[in-house]
């Protein structure tokens, strides 16, 4: 039983990853066992369900720690052996990385960085998210949380203690309720809808923008006037997701946009 390598290939710009995962897929099949992968982001997520959609002899589970995680890990498995094991063993857990950031804030990728420079790779850490001025936690891999707890870091001049955490014990981010917003626009730039779509001023979004903040389909995007079209996903850091839903012309020559906020 073979995967059809090339169609999974065929055109896309994440090839060299999707390689790396067809790995992962062809030993779940050849070996019979559930295969997780590394954590992968949301942008190759969103590819793998394209490219594995319509093929019956593997199924996938995808895993981030929590329901609005963006970072996940795939667990492959035999279309038949799901059925046989419905309960998979989920090789998840959490860290908390304390340290007092009262007088000096930091960013989810500091932390990122204090733990790659503990040896941690990259595809062994989820999402991170900032705990207020006490430090951050993460979703990483069971055994990357094993081998980090109570690690001594540093983040500049700020020392940091590494704990491994259970989910339950985890201040998982909120989730907001979607819900649509109708706008009417001078233009489709990604700043003036941003601002509509998140409740937030302009100045504000715009400063996100150039800060590194905003993703446009999960590509980094720092053009306050570049313009979206139906169907972009609009994802600004620590405020979640807008997807334009529609856009329309006014008689008055404007934008009328629906958003469908995440």
């Amino acid at each position: 039983m073979h995967l059809p390598k090339e169609n999974i290939l065929f055109k896309s710009p994440f090839r060299y990853e999707l390689e790396n995962l067809l790995y992962y897929a062809e030993k779940a099949l050849t070996d019979r066992i559930a295969i997780w992968t590394p954590f992968v982001s949301a942008q190759l997520i969103e590819e793998v369900k394209n490219k594995f959609n319509n093929l019956n002899d593997i199924n996938l589970h995808f895993e981030g720690g929590f329901p609005s995680a963006e970072r996940k890990r795939i667990c492959f498995t035999r279309s038949e052996e799901i059925m046989k094991s419905p309960s998979i063993d989920i090789p998840i857990k959490g860290i908390y990385i304390k340290g007092n950031f009262l007088f000096d804030r930091a960013k989810e990728n500091d932390f990122r960085d204090v733990l790659h420079e503990l040896d941690v790779e990259a595809g062994e850490i989820g999402d991170i998210w900032l705990i207020r001025d006490r430090g951050a936690q993460a979703m990483c891999s069971q055994k990357c949380a094993n081998s980090i707890h109570q690690k001594i870091g540093k983040l500049r001049e700020v020392e940091l203690v590494i704990e491994a955490l259970d989910e339950n014990e985890m201040e998982i981010p909120f989730k907001r309720a979607e819900k649509i917003i109708n706008t009417v626009e001078a233009s489709k730039r990604i700043d003036a809808i941003a601002s509509a779509g998140f409740g937030l001023s302009r100045s504000k979004i715009t400063t996100q923008i150039r800060q590194g903040c905003l993703r446009l389909n999960w590509t980094l995007n720092d053009q306050p006037n570049k313009s979206v079209s139906i169907g972009d996903l609009i994802h600004l850091e620590n405020k979640g997701s807008l997807k334009v839903l529609n856009i329309d012309k006014t008689k008055k020559e404007r934008w009328r946009i629906k958003l469908l906020r995440q």
